[in-house]
């Protein structure tokens, strides 16, 4: 590693308040560790919603070595500092009847995954259930890369492994809907789609999703849709060398 990162070396997302408030709050050396380890080991799994077992971290050499331990040593001290992470509120931990319990990265849309799945996730962390204004926002959606071929183009390798990459970061309503707004621009592409998606998290969820007609608000709507917005998109491919 001295010579630096590889060309094309592959990134694991990590949600901000991990490198900010809750890294702030985590005293332990052993969380930390463990927690990046199960973020990446989520990561890898590329799909909504990822989970571990105890087992799979019991069993992973890397977690073994930065830990220094073995046996029971090694899984104290992983229940352990995952049952912490959990209490931050950075992992679900949910009893499974026909087995083991699972890890899971405790994102909206994953809680949303996972009421859809039926799990009630107040019996299972104590704590109150989520609610939406709008009760359709929790129901399944239609697959979103079929509707991305629906609506936008061919789904490539690449554009899969996007699509996978943005529902790991964000709600699946939040997805579906930056793809109906680049269709409604017919600005067919997956980089509208995903600038869409850089504005949502920079400013906010959108109130779309829980209020107006079809879930759309007027303000969102006419700002999103204008020329104006297709127009700065445009600006900023070219600036980057886009054709």
């Amino acid at each position: 590693m001295n010579e630096g990162f590889p060309r094309g070396v592959q990134f694991t997302p990590v949600p901000n308040p991990l490198l900010a408030s809750l890294l702030e709050e985590i005293d332990s050396l052993d969380e930390l560790k463990v927690t990046l380890r199960a973020i990446h080991g989520l990561h890898k799994q590329k799909k909504t919603p990822a989970s571990l077992g105890f087992e799979d971290l019991f069993s992973d050499r890397t977690v073994a070595s930065m830990l220094n331990a073995s046996g029971s040593d090694l899984e104290s001290v992983v229940e352990s500092v995952i049952d912490s992470a959990a209490a931050r509120g950075i992992f679900l931990v949910i009893d499974n009847e026909h087995g083991p319990s699972r890890i899971f990265l405790n994102t909206e849309a994953v809680r949303r995954a996972l009421v859809r799945q039926g799990i009630d996730l107040a019996a299972q962390t104590n704590k109150p259930s989520e609610t939406w204004a709008d009760l359709s926002a929790s129901e399944p959606k239609q697959d979103v890369i079929t509707y991305y071929e629906q609506n936008i183009s061919t789904v490539t390798a690449q554009i899969a492994e996007n699509i996978h990459h943005a529902l790991e970061q964000h709600p699946e309503d939040e997805v579906v809907l930056a793809i109906r707004k680049a269709a409604e621009a017919n600005a067919r592409s997956w980089n509208y789609v995903a600038a869409i998606l850089r504005r949502w998290a920079s400013e906010g969820r959108p109130e779309e999703l829980n209020d107006g007609r079809d879930g759309i608000t007027e303000r969102y709507s006419a700002e999103d849709r204008s020329d104006q917005f297709y127009e700065e998109y445009l600006k900023r491919q070219r600036a980057r060398g886009a054709k």
